[in-house]
């Protein structure tokens, strides 16, 4: 089950969200200790993509959080693009049935038992609507700080030392690996394309 929170009550509560607003060229990013570019090794990237959720989920375990808040940078709503693609679709459905509607740019706040399935689905949003904000993860503590790329990959932002310390700690447990760069690709397909990437809004 999925819990809304209103976007101004996301905020209130939990400030170190980053915030944009292209038309006002405002930018907001918290103060983080380190950050990390995690991915990991499957067969194909819908593997890539069901195994990335459920080693995060593991790291989120390992970490003692029993929730994430998923909030996006931007007013846009979370169903502001149509797509007809496939996995798209079903994301988009997901939403829906769990009462997201096509208004609403709050926050969702997800338990661990869900988490697999939602960033699942929230991936292929990301990866494939590029008319959509960026959304971030953050823990009720406001210890980490992250979102999840067009190419599938994590970008985690501890913030502060003793977080840092555990995720050093724990994850080694998982499979998830840190690629030491900043900068992601397209590592399942030959060309720079994205299948399924579109840029229509409703």
């Amino acid at each position: 089950m999925l819990f809304k929170i209103k976007r101004k009550d996301c905020f209130d509560k939990f400030p170190k969200f980053p915030k944009s607003n292209n038309y006002r060229e405002e930018f907001f990013f918290p103060k983080c200790y380190k950050g990390y570019t995690l991915t990991l090794d499957a067969l194909s990237l819908k593997g890539h993509i069901k195994l990335l959720s459920e080693e995060l989920t593991s790291l989120v375990g390992l970490f003692g959080y029993d929730t994430l808040i998923f909030l996006g940078d931007a007013k846009n709503p979370w169903l502001w693009q149509d797509n007809d693609y496939k996995p798209v679709k079903e994301a988009l459905h997901y939403l829906k049935v769990n009462k997201i509607s096509r208004t609403f740019n709050g926050g969702i706040k997800v338990g661990k038992a869900e988490l697999p399935t939602f960033l699942k689905h929230l991936t292929w949003l990301v990866r494939c609507n590029s008319a959509l904000p960026d959304f971030y993860f953050m823990d009720e503590g406001q210890n980490i700080v992250g979102n999840i790329c067009k190419y599938a990959n994590i970008h985690l932002f501890t913030v502060n030392e003793l977080t840092d310390k555990i995720f050093s700690k724990n994850i080694k447990s998982t499979r998830l690996e840190s690629t030491g760069a900043d900068n992601c690709y397209n590592k399942y397909y030959k060309s720079g394309a994205i299948p399924g990437r579109q840029t229509i809004i409703r």
